[in-house]
């Protein structure tokens, strides 16, 4: 009904020569006004510099006097040199606070409606229109605005831009906002409001503006305040300059810079890109009955168990326990190890090369091997003697052996016989060099298989096995390994005989305890950490050894509550978080929200196995992954690579005891 009201008035007064309009007189905004009353009202503004109808008094009372009355209420303003006639507007669905508004010129010099000042004006006058004149014509966005920030007044250059047409008023004052692009907005009103508070602009804000055909173009926009003889702020005029071009050109050489940048070394990322996809894709199935989350669930039991053998383990007054601690402490070192193995793996390349004794190697995973054969397989281990330490990723090569065992159990049928040979060899490496390997020999009395099927046991997805009873993917990840690793592997069968699979990985010029040295250090740190974990004992155990290594924490239950506190703006220096947690948001949502805001680094912490990790995603080293359980020195380290300099500065700080691991 209203707009039915305004939209008769326009059509009325549109091409009136008298200066009409609709005011409200509780808000004193204009609903309606023709084009003269427009012009009009809009070189009043930048003579005045305000909205005459909001902040005259005489005027204010006129319209006030008028709505109360019922009546006509006129006033001849001596500062605009005019008449105002204001009458309540009774037309059928007009709001009691409506008023009509007539504007007439007294005698006397009056601002040319039409655009042009009388010949006979005052100086002022003529001064002030020549001015108006000056900015309308200005070839970049000129706006005025209040002291609380109302844009009450743009010139002909802007409203052109913005809304297609010469002349344009805003009533509500908010139109403007709605083409300022979303992610600006914010960001434009903070310099205003800083500008307004230090009652100076020091340095140009850029921000994208919509044209009036609804193309964004980049901005630059700067303000200073208008201010009166006693150096009260008026009205703050700014402009805004559009450097599209100069935004295109920076963006083209930015490109050009990151084009070269990255050709120099496209080569390497192309190497290094294909093999970790290619390892990405590879996962064991080493037990397949044993279900992921049970996987889970022990790891997070050995994880706080874990952790809480380290926190007793530092602690002085108790050095009797020490040996029934260090016991526990094996026990649970060979837990996790048997958890990793059934879990599977990352599928990253081998990042933990150490020094490693065969023998001590063999020892450890013996029981493993035995189990994932079988009782009806005959089983037997031959060590040749002068063995060196090898050089490898520890985890990968137990995987790797476990693989083939698995391999040579269903070439078999689960019943036959199998050896691991470990030996000494000499060979060329990839250079045609002679060099020493330890080789690890996986010879079966199995089926065996012929040439031309061979030649393809390592391609992906290869398989001899039947449908659902393999992945084809064990063998290349075992030559991937073995690769990465600086070694080699073959393969040579017979039909009807057998197979044999040999890994030789290079013996290591680092000795045996200097390489376990190198892991062994817990770096104190300082910095706050949001932990998130829907596991309490995890959690509380996690909390007490972050706190014991010199953080503050945070303690987080759910990707849910910790999205809510980051975009409250909590701003913690690193975040650990759990990968599957219930509630609505998920893991993706929280990287979400930290790349859209801070950046902080992150570091996930899991129990679920290396296959769960690739399957959310997370295996493209953008943020670290720690499959549980882990020790104080691994977490240590992690959150030193992930704080970087600013950690290492902390520590050099503030030094302290940290506690040792067991």
């Amino acid at each position: 009904m209203e707009d039915a009201v305004l939209s008769r008035y326009a059509i009325a007064f549109r091409d009136s020569a008298v200066a009409v309009a609709v005011i409200d007189s509780a808000s004193r905004n204009l609903l309606y006004s023709n084009d003269a009353f427009l012009l009009f009202f809009k070189s009043l503004q930048i003579v005045a510099g305000r909205n005459v109808f909001a902040e005259v008094a005489a005027l204010s009372n006129a319209m006030d006097n008028a709505t109360v009355a019922g009546m006509m209420v006129a006033y001849d303003c001596p500062h605009t040199n005019a008449r105002y006639e204001f009458s309540p507007l009774l037309q059928a669905g007009a709001p009691a606070t409506w008023l009509h508004c007539m504007v007439t010129p007294l005698a006397g010099p009056l601002l040319d409606l039409t655009g042009q000042a009388s010949s006979d004006a005052p100086a002022e006058v003529l001064l002030n229109e020549g001015y108006r004149r000056i900015l309308d014509n200005f070839p970049h966005n000129v706006w005025l605005c209040t002291v609380k920030g109302e844009l009450f007044w743009t010139n002909r250059t802007s409203n052109l831009f913005t809304y297609g047409q010469p002349e344009f008023h805003d009533a509500d004052n908010t139109r403007y906002i709605a083409k300022i692009h979303p992610d600006d907005l914010t960001g434009a009103g903070v310099a205003l409001a800083k500008a307004m508070s230090l009652g100076r602009m020091d340095t140009p804000h850029r921000y994208r503006l919509r044209d009036h055909g609804g193309i964004y173009h980049w901005f630059q926009f700067s303000m200073a305040p208008v201010r009166d003889a006693l150096g009260a702020t008026l009205y703050w005029v700014g402009t805004s300059i559009n450097i599209q071009a100069f935004h295109d050109a920076e963006m083209g050489a930015n490109a050009r810079i990151e084009q070269l940048r990255q050709r120099s070394i496209a080569h390497e990322q192309r190497a290094l890109e294909s093999q970790r996809l290619q390892a990405q894709q590879h996962k064991m199935e080493l037990v397949s009955h044993l279900a992921g989350g049970v996987a889970h669930d022990l790891n997070n039991l050995l994880h706080v168990m874990g952790i809480n053998i380290e926190l007793m383990q530092a602690q002085p007054q108790q050095p009797a326990l020490l040996p029934y601690l260090r016991v526990l402490d094996g026990c649970l070192k060979k837990a996790g190890r048997l958890s990793t193995q059934l879990a599977g793996f990352s599928g990253r390349l081998p990042q933990n090369a150490v020094a490693l004794e065969p023998q001590a190697l063999v020892d450890d995973i013996h029981d493993l091997l035995a189990k994932a054969v079988g009782a009806e397989v005959s089983f037997q281990l031959q060590m040749e003697p002068g063995l060196q330490p090898l050089f490898a990723d520890k985890s990968y090569l137990e995987n790797a052996l476990i693989n083939l065992a698995i391999n040579a159990r269903d070439a078999m049928a689960g019943r036959g016989s199998m050896a691991l040979r470990v030996a000494p060899r000499s060979r060329q490496d990839q250079n045609g060099h002679l060099a020493e390997y330890v080789m690890f020999e996986v010879e079966d009395s199995g089926a065996g298989m012929a040439p031309e099927l061979q030649a393809r046991v390592f391609d992906p997805f290869f398989s001899t096995k039947g449908s659902g009873k393999g992945s084809g993917l064990g063998l290349t990840m075992v030559k991937t390994f073995v690769e990465n690793s600086g070694g080699h592997v073959s393969i040579e069968s017979t039909p009807g005989v057998g197979t044999r699979v040999a890994m030789y990985l290079p013996v290591s010029v680092v000795p045996v305890d200097d390489a376990m040295e190198v892991n062994a250090a817990i770096v104190m740190g300082s910095g706050r950490i949001l932990l998130v974990e829907d596991d309490d004992s995890v959690r509380d155990a996690m909390n007490r050894i972050l706190n014991q290594l010199g953080y503050d924490t945070i303690p987080s239950f759910s990707s849910d509550h910790a999205v809510t506190l980051l975009q409250g703006g909590m701003k913690p220096d690193l975040i650990i978080s759990d990968i599957r947690m219930p509630g609505r948001l998920n893991v993706h949502d929280l990287i979400a929200a930290v790349e859209a805001g801070s950046r902080t680094p992150i570091i996930f912490a899991t129990g679920y196995s290396a296959d769960v990790v690739i399957r959310e995603g997370l295996v493209n080293d953008r943020y670290p992954v720690l499959f549980k359980p882990f020790s104080a020195a691994e977490i240590s380290a992690r959150i030193q690579s992930a704080l970087g300099g600013h950690a290492q500065a902390a520590n050099a700080e503030a030094p302290a005891a940290a506690p040792q691991a067991g």
